[in-house]
């Protein structure tokens, strides 16, 4: 075995907890990062936080009450309070009959006062995919669990050369990034004179393909660099894809062509094109932006609201010329499963070519027991040409024993159906992507991106459930 594909299914098999991982290979794909070479003016060796300086400006000024001070600098009065309270434990401000300076504080407002701004040029490195701007290129900045749950909500847009507008929302960044962790001094951004350089630089990060074990039929990847697994860059790819932009996609190659799945559910499937389910999402994803806005502005929440109503109408139409309902991706396919079994009061449709315990385990036979004793029906069918061996044996004798129980439940074996699928009474059904009863979406275990499209339309339900009852017959 190739060393480095030894030394990648060692990690990925420790990381991830699969004792039976096989790496299949690896290949190098290029993250970009926007290097910029900024000419900076700060002042350093600050004593004094702005806040703090403006606190202390006021109480020299002759406000000597707490609400004096919260009116003149328009903030709430706990803010004044919580800065008051670090300035005179620090005892640069004294709490008489009414506040005032000390010595110190006079000393400390003086060296303020008269410090002298600095110009510099620094180099800071802007991640091109998520935004995150650092002053030095360490992958631990980047790979940030909190950051990446926030990434990838705008176009990141290369900053020109000698356009600093096009740095505003990067101040507060910039200024961080200058402080010295050795020093508390505190350094106070004035402004960006310059864009003296920018380019693009390209990280090489390894993605490596692998299966969970060496029967299973799926492909997985974890992302590399250096050596190590990068979360962030993982999350990040994974993000772009449920965008439509799939930047793995020459990576991955169908290796296995399964056979055809019959007229019948061709045929119902066949106007859900990849463009229209991009297009369901895009929509629906700037319609919830405009609910996150945080403007103030009347003006603007009013443009808002208009531009969301045209987007609620592009979308209504879109959805009655598609059938599209909704797209979902990994962890709500799981929980359409859940609502089924939870909320079915007819009948629930399950199809889904493996079954492996750590989904079909004894809380899901549980649930399973629950709808059933509601007398609704429950079709479970599953079976891929070959696939026998993969499946648990326990699993199995479960939902045996439990259809020689209730006779409201079928479970049975196709030859060789490929496609994943749940229909739950005449409220929706999912075609996706998503093996229900062996995939088991845990967010403690590795991400993986799983698509479906949720259908309400009431023709579309009943032909995919009589498609799927068309399995048992073959």
């Amino acid at each position: 075995m190739n060393n480095q594909i030894k030394i990648f299914q060692e990690k990925i098999r420790k990381y991830n907890s699969l004792p039976s991982a096989i790496v299949i290979d690896y290949k190098s794909v290029a993250y970009p990062f926007y290097v910029l070479d900024l000419d900076l003016t700060f002042l350093q060796n600050r004593d004094l936080e702005l806040f703090e300086e403006f606190v202390m400006k006021c109480v020299n000024n002759g406000l000597s009450k707490v609400g004096e001070i919260s009116g003149f600098l328009g903030v709430d009065n706990h803010i004044t309070e919580k800065v008051l309270s670090e300035l005179i434990s620090r005892n640069l401000i004294k709490r008489e009959d009414e506040l005032k300076l000390t010595q110190d504080g006079l000393d400390a407002l003086q060296k303020q006062t008269i410090s002298a701004p600095v110009s510099e040029t620094k180099t800071f490195y802007l991640d091109a995919l998520n935004g995150k701007l650092t002053d030095n290129f360490n992958l631990n900045n980047f790979d940030d669990k909190e950051n990446s749950q926030n990434s990838i909500n705008k176009i990141i847009k290369k900053p020109r050369k000698n356009n600093v507008e096009d740095l505003v929302d990067y101040y507060e960044s910039i200024e961080k990034s200058l402080q010295n962790p050795n020093n508390s001094n505190y350094i106070e951004l004035i402004q960006v004179n310059k864009i003296e350089k920018v380019y693009t630089q390209w990280h090489e990060i390894e993605v490596v393909l692998y299966k969970n074990s060496p029967n299973d039929e799926e492909i997985e990847y974890e992302t590399f660099s250096r050596g190590s697994i990068q979360k962030e860059y993982r999350e990040i790819i994974q993000q772009l894809k449920t965008e439509g932009k799939n930047i793995l996609a020459p990576i991955f190659q169908e290796t296995k062509q399964y056979e055809s799945e019959g007229t019948s559910f061709t045929n119902i499937i066949s106007n859900i094109s990849d463009e229209d389910i991009k297009n369901v999402e895009q929509i629906s994803v700037k319609m919830s932006s405009f609910d996150d806005s945080d403007s103030f502005s009347k003006s603007q929440t009013h443009k808002n609201q208009e531009e969301k109503q045209k987007l609620k109408q592009q979308l209504k139409e879109l959805k009655n010329k598609t059938i599209i309902s909704e797209v979902v991706h990994t962890y709500e396919i799981r929980e359409y499963l859940l609502k089924a079994l939870k909320e079915a009061k007819n009948r629930v449709m399950i199809v889904s070519p493996w079954i492996k315990r750590n989904v079909v385990n004894h809380d899901f036979i549980s649930s399973l027991k629950d709808t059933l004793k509601r007398n609704v029906k429950i079709y479970i069918i599953y079976g891929i040409k070959g696939s026998s061996f993969q499946n648990d044996r326990w699993s199995i004798q479960e939902l045996e024993r439990l259809m020689s129980n209730y006779e409201n439940f079928t479970f049975q074996e196709t030859a060789n159906s490929h496609r994943k699928q749940i229909v739950c009474d005449q409220q929706f059904a999912i075609v996706a992507s998503f093996n229900f009863l062996s995939f088991r979406a845990d967010p403690d275990l590795t991400y993986r991106d799983e698509l479906g499209v949720v259908l309400r339309d009431k023709q579309t339900i009943q032909d995919l459930f009589n498609s799927g009852l068309s399995l048992i017959d073959n």
